[in-house]
């Protein structure tokens, strides 16, 4: 089971924390307001309030023991950086703190930061694609203008193999795995749908109405595609 450290508990880190938690994993959750704290007490392994910038503190809840931690702080940029470095000093494996700016972005990174989360900016980048893109159901940036998305068959694609389509050459895009969903019958009898991926598809594979898309390609021409 993987452990986490979250430290600040606004509405950012609350909910990684949630999450986590619910995905299974063991989350101390951490913050200098008891009322936060005791609100999570119930949805994550442990939940303390405590001063971040204490190394003994840190030390005594175990956080020096959790596979990453999280720095949550979003208004408190000296606190944030004692912290990252307090964690990087406790042997943390990974540490990963947020910024609210570029500025910050880089020292944190100079004083040790393994990655530094902007959730503002990655909220917005992801609604600049929902918006311009209604039809991708996910969308992962791999770099500047690339990405990794996921998207329903498209009406005019449904029926037809990869080989037929020739995405590569048409539109400049991949498919790297179909989400594909087939019927099958419960011990019950009744009927149940199984969802499995099929990696690296070939080109003899046809696409139906129910499968899925993994398609990786800029996102000038991702937003070509048809839906």
């Amino acid at each position: 089971m993987e452990r986490f450290a979250i430290i600040g508990l606004g509405r950012f880190g609350s909910r990684l924390a949630r999450n986590l938690s619910a995905k299974g994993a063991e989350v101390i959750a951490i913050d200098q307001d008891r009322r936060i704290v005791e609100e999570l007490r119930d949805q994550v392994t442990l939940a303390v309030a405590l001063d971040a910038t204490d190394e003994q503190a840190l030390r005594l809840q175990g956080v020096d023991q959790v596979d990453c931690a999280v720095v949550c702080m979003g208004h408190d940029f000296e606190a944030n950086a004692l912290s990252t470095v307090l964690l990087k000093n406790l042997r943390v494996n990974k540490v990963i703190s947020r910024s609210a700016n570029d500025m910050q972005a880089r020292i944190l990174s100079r004083i040790g930061a393994d990655s530094v989360v902007n959730p503002e900016d990655e909220s917005s980048d992801r609604w600049t694609n929902k918006l311009l893109s209604p039809f991708i159901i996910d969308h992962v940036e791999m770099g500047e203008g690339y990405a990794i998305v996921q998207m329903p068959t498209p009406e005019a694609w449904r029926g037809k193999t990869l080989s037929e389509l020739d995405l590569r050459n048409k539109h400049n895009v991949t498919i790297v795995a179909i989400k594909r969903r087939t019927p099958s019958a419960s011990a019950s009898g009744a009927e149940e749908v199984e969802e499995r991926v099929v990696d690296l598809p070939q080109p003899s594979s046809r696409l139906t109405s129910e499968d899925v898309l993994v398609i990786a390609g800029f996102d000038k021409d991702i937003r070509r595609l048809p839906n």
